[in-house]
């Protein structure tokens, strides 16, 4: 049995409480395990389970502890020895925040859950636990808390040829959140991407410098919590492309704060615009040969943002709506067509985590010999507010979603089969 699972993106809980409880673990778990008995009273014996950690399961990225330390100091800073022990720091704070949960899965699973194997941990780092592969004092806490044997570094991908499955992150294919190249070396994913300070220095800046406004302080402190949990809330937002509607749909339901928000989204801008990484990234992507480069999509977007104070709400939703079209291709999903051409062709199952959407797509049929290709998407366990069809409007809901693969042995099949399981839990 292979179960895979990612995008769990523990936090520290300085950007917000976004962190999946212990319980719901424990119910993952529970299920894993009725699942196993299940096949085991039909004569189907288990003999191995492999738990696939996915990628972003630490997140490193989203956490207002960074604005502690010199620009210098930071990810895309250039003082290596002062990010990796701010990296340490942040890593245990989001281990403290998460200790039930991490005491979990540390454990022997086995005797706890009833299972008929201790099952074999396995980590993919994603982009936003980049750091956790950087530095070997990272790397071993990552070990030693999902019970991972220690290693050198940690394989960007996973294949296993009984299951017929191959698995990355998938923020390969994501240019905003991958720097490398295609030789796909460790390098490669070492290489800071532009996403990296995009979450620190924009989306977990915004909430955190619209805090301390004294207009914001005046208010009520449930009217100040709300406020804070909203706009700590937009990186759940899904799609991307509605990443600036859900701003301004906090603008609307708080018109009156409309200047203090738009001074503070100003604030951000010009600060992360100046960031010497951000001047070289722009120069670097910045093709005068390709219409709408990497570099021209990221200005757009924060020309758009900058435009509140020049534009109505009612005025701006359309240069909006034509600029949404360029966000919204599965640049995952084309590449999963891609994918099967460098690999064993025993391979039937391509899985991606990255873009927090469970999803399952049928790529293609080959007669002879017989053989089904299907791209697979793992999801998120993190909350996700989804753009409403009608209106600014916006609804959350909780989510859960994993994916199992099988032996054929394990469910008497010609072929390695798979299940996912989705749940959404509508509590937000």
């Amino acid at each position: 049995m292979l179960i895979f699972i990612s995008d769990l993106h523990f936090v520290d809980g300085t950007a917000g409480e976004h962190n999946v409880p212990a319980s719901g673990f424990r119910l993952f778990l529970e299920s894993i395990a009725a699942k196993c008995d299940w096949l085991e009273r039909r004569g189907r014996k288990i003999e191995e389970i492999k738990l696939v950690f996915l990628g972003d399961i630490f997140d490193l990225l989203r956490t207002e502890m960074w604005f502690e330390y010199p620009i210098d100091e930071r990810p895309w800073g250039n003082n290596e020895t002062k990010i990796e022990a701010h990296a340490n720091t942040i890593f245990d704070a989001i281990i403290k925040k998460n200790q039930a949960t991490f005491d979990l899965l540390s454990s022997n699973l086995k005797d706890e859950f009833k299972l008929p194997v201790e099952p074999e941990r396995i980590y993919v780092p994603g982009n936003h636990d980049r750091l956790c592969d950087k530095y070997k004092s990272l790397r071993d806490k990552v070990c030693y808390w999902l019970k991972i044997p220690n290693q050198s570094n940690f394989k960007h991908y996973f294949e296993d040829i009984d299951y017929g499955v191959f698995a990355r992150h998938g923020h390969e294919y994501d240019k905003f959140n991958y720097e490398g190249g295609i030789s796909y070396k460790y390098e490669d994913y070492m290489r800071v991407p532009i996403g990296d300070p995009i979450t620190t220095e924009l989306v977990a800046k915004l909430p955190y410098k619209l805090m301390q406004r004294d207009e914001i302080k005046k208010l009520p402190e449930a009217e100040q919590d709300a406020l804070k949990r909203n706009f700590q809330d937009i990186e759940n937002v899904r799609p991307f492309s509605a990443t600036l509607e859900w701003l301004l749909y906090q603008v609307k339901k708080n018109l009156s704060l409309k200047e203090v928000i738009e001074d503070v989204v100003d604030e951000i801008i010009k600060e992360f615009n100046q960031l010497e990484f951000v001047k070289k990234w722009y120069k670097h992507h910045d093709k005068w040969y390709e219409f709408w480069d990497e570099a021209d999509q990221i200005q757009s977007f924060l020309y758009l943002l900058e435009k509140f104070k020049v534009f109505s709400l009612e005025k701006i939703m359309p240069l909006l709506q034509r600029a949404k079209k360029y966000f919204e291709r599965d640049e995952l999903l084309e590449a999963s067509l891609k994918e099967y051409t460098h690999l064993d062709n025993r391979i039937r199952y391509v899985v991606y985590g990255h873009t927090h959407i469970p999803v399952q797509v049928p790529l293609r049929v080959i007669e002879s010999p017989y053989q089904e290709h299907v791209y697979l998407n793992t999801g998120t366990w993190r909350t996700r507010y989804h753009k409403c069809k009608e209106g600014m409007g916006f609804i959350g809901w909780k989510n859960l979603t994993y994916v199992i693969f099988y032996r054929k042995e394990e469910r008497k099949s010609d072929f390695p089969p798979f299940e996912t399981w989705t749940g959404a839990l509508k509590t937000v």
